[in-house]
């Protein structure tokens, strides 16, 4: 069989973050959706929604000026998920983890240990004085009425 060069692969990769894009997500949810239901097992996910700051100002996401902030993050991110959880950047400052087997307070829990790592997160200094700020969303396999994994409500939390 023969190999498939990077370039082949790059689609399933946001480049900006070094993580799974939202297209990988997708299907990756979907899966998990569909074995959760099948085993009667939990699924939560947690959305991360950034904003970045130069001082007091929000800066969207496309003028932060180099990808070094949001890869710093996206590795924060990567790097405290559990093995096993599926992590990527579900948009420009969205970042989504699926955690299979996984109630809704183990998500939170899960969630707040990343927040508290997030906090003492300090970006480099070519990054100008950059800071963020995140909101979490968690969402669960609570109830029988939720039959597809775009149906999961992401109730903003902490």
């Amino acid at each position: 069989m023969e190999s498939k060069s990077p370039k082949e692969w790059v689609h399933l990769i946001d480049e900006e973050s070094g993580l799974y894009n939202r297209l990988s997500l997708i299907h990756h949810l979907n899966e998990a959706f569909a074995r959760a239901r099948r085993y009667q097992s939990a699924l939560s996910c947690i959305l991360f929604r950034v904003r970045w700051w130069k001082g007091f100002d929000e800066v969207a996401p496309e003028n932060i000026g180099s990808s070094a902030p949001v890869r710093q993050l996206g590795r924060v991110l990567l790097l405290e998920a559990r093995e096993g959880d599926i992590l990527g950047r579900w948009g420009p400052d969205e970042f989504l983890l699926i955690t299979s087997n996984t109630p809704q307070s183990g998500a939170e829990i899960c969630s707040r240990n990343i927040l508290h790592k997030i906090s003492e997160l300090a970006f480099e200094e070519k990054a100008g004085g950059l800071s963020v700020s995140v909101r979490v969303g968690i969402a669960g396999i609570t109830d029988a009425a939720v039959r597809y994994a775009e149906d999961l409500p992401l109730l903003p939390r902490i």
